[in-house]
This record gives structure tokens, sequence and C-alpha cells, in this order.
């Protein structure tokens, strides 16, 4: 996995990390590899920028990349339309099985 630390610099976007992730990764050599970026500096990433570094996977080889589900990812779950019992669901079954991130772990 991928540890982000820190907030992106003012004017810097998403897609400014996103090369720095991919010259990095290319070397280490994910071909074919699930990525997850994890942290706390996930919490500074919005759901856009977060999807921004996910999308990115083909070009840096790995099948995929993700990241935990957070506060964000359940807000993502309202903000589509999950009724609120749903996504409190969500957040109960992530809870008990420790899946749902907070910060670092």
């Amino acid at each position: 996995g991928v540890r982000l630390s820190g907030e992106l610099p003012e004017g810097v976007m998403a897609t400014d990390l996103v090369l720095k992730v991919v010259e990095r990764l290319r070397k280490e050599g994910v071909v074919s590899k699930f990525v997850e970026f994890f942290g706390d500096g996930v919490k500074s990433l919005s759901l856009a920028d977060r999807a921004t570094v996910a999308n990115m996977a083909p070009e840096y080889g790995a099948t995929m990349g993700y990241f935990p589900v957070d506060e964000v990812t359940l807000d993502y779950l309202a903000q589509t339309g999950r009724d609120a019992g749903s996504v409190d669901l969500a957040r109960s079954y992530f809870s008990a099985n420790h899946l749902l991130a907070d910060g670092d772990k």
C-alpha cells in the first residue's frame, strides 16, 4: 500500500499527486496488484481527489487503486441517494468488523 501523510500544499492538484504516485509505483513494480492508499493524508483528500488517484491505476500498472472506507465514503452513499438506514447499516458493519478507517490505522 501507499501511506499518504500531510496535506497537498496550496496550488497543488490531485493530478500533481497522481504524477508522483505513478512515477514511484512504476519503480516499485505493482503490475497486477491491488494498491491501497491509507494514512492520515487520506483525510485531506476530497472524494474527487481520491477518485483521480484510484482511477489512474492503469498508469501505475496496478489492477486497481482504492481507499479504505471512512466517513467520506459514507457521506458519498448518502449523497447518491442511499437512505439513512442503509448508510447506518454500512457504518455499523464496517465498524463492527474494524474496517472503518480512522486516520492512520
